[in-house]
């Protein structure tokens, strides 16, 4: 059953000391919900998205979790439209598909994980790639959605793209929605989804990118934005709720070490950072063992041996073996 989790799990770690406390830790909200080792999950989003939803996946038995399926997602119109498409049961569109300067065959709301050198393959990749996704929605107990900024792009007669595919910037406007426009299309997207997954808890955030083209004022009201429309949709939707990874990095890590070589991109450090919190305010302690007995038997799996001919390395690998058999008995999932 789902409960609310308030008590720290065994995922959870800290660093600060009782004594010494140096940064301002993020308050989190009461989870709704906790992730068990037979939830499923799926997120949509900017690459941040991308980050934290491979560490959820890594944590789930192996196809449990889905990731960014159209690939990265930026501006809530272009999120509010995608969900709009998995809720459908049509095709997509003939004009979402063109032959780009280089060649390579493209759909308009898919990155390029579905191009292909032909128009025939990818319209096959782009129509699997849908399937998985809207299979995914359908079983999801949880979706994750991240917001990276208010500006999307069209073509200049007006469709939508999600990915520009480095075609010349002339070919795209681009715009920038408000906070009332903002909040009306992701409640009418939450409405939509309602009426075909009322017990579907979502969970918001909004990306720690700092995006330095747009100038950083501009860029922390593009997110001030964001948060004001993300406030009022969890306010109107009882299952829907905020977690605060914009505010982790901010205001509790607060400092450029925690930020890539570009100083725009969270660090490695940073998203583990927040992957850490996530799984302390939201993984049953039943899926933090299951997570760090697959992990160290996934290390084991991808151990590559100086002497893989070695008795020593059949011994290990027959062990091997035997605990992944104790693990599938025990929990009823492989571990790879």
């Amino acid at each position: 059953t789902w409960t609310r989790n308030n008590a720290a799990t065994p995922c959870r770690r800290s660093n600060v000391s009782a004594a010494m406390q140096l940064s301002t830790p993020v308050a989190l909200p009461a989870a709704p919900f906790q992730l068990d080792p037979d939830r499923h999950v799926l997120t949509l989003g900017s690459c941040f998205a991308q980050h934290i939803g491979q560490h959820i996946a890594d944590a789930l038995p192996a196809g449990h979790a889905l990731v960014n399926p159209f690939g990265p997602l930026y501006a809530p119109r272009v999120i509010a439209h995608h969900l709009g498409v998995l809720l459908d049961t049509q095709p997509l569109p003939d004009a979402t598909y063109f032959e780009g300067r280089e060649g390579l065959w493209h759909n308009r709301w898919f990155s390029t994980h579905v191009s292909a050198g032909d128009a025939a393959t990818c319209r096959a990749h782009t129509a699997a790639a849908l399937m998985q996704a809207r299979e995914s929605l359908r079983r999801a107990d949880v979706l994750v959605l991240t917001l990276g900024t208010d500006r999307h792009y069209r073509l200049h007669d007006g469709r939508l793209v999600a990915n520009c595919h480095k075609q010349p910037a002339a070919d795209f406007t681009e715009q920038a929605d408000t906070v009332d426009v903002l909040t009306l299309l992701l409640l009418e997207a939450v409405g939509r989804l309602r009426t075909q997954r009322p017990d579907l808890h979502i969970v918001w955030t909004v990306s720690p990118y700092r995006y330095a083209k747009y100038g950083l004022h501009a860029s922390q009201l593009s997110k001030a934005r964001l948060l004001l429309a993300v406030d009022a949709v969890c306010a109107a939707d009882e299952r829907s709720v905020y977690f605060p990874a914009y505010e982790i990095v901010l205001d509790e890590l607060r400092d450029y070490r925690f930020y890539a070589r570009d100083l725009l991109h969270p660090s490695d450090t940073a998203v583990e950072f927040i992957a850490e919190r996530f799984a302390g305010w939201c993984f049953s302690p039943a899926l933090c063992r299951f997570a760090a007995e697959r992990a160290r038997l996934m290390r084991a799996q991808n151990h590559r041996p100086l002497h893989p001919e070695s008795d020593e390395h059949r011994a290990f690998r027959a062990k091997l073996r035997e605990e992944v058999e104790l693990f599938t008995e025990k929990w009823g999932f492989s571990p790879f």
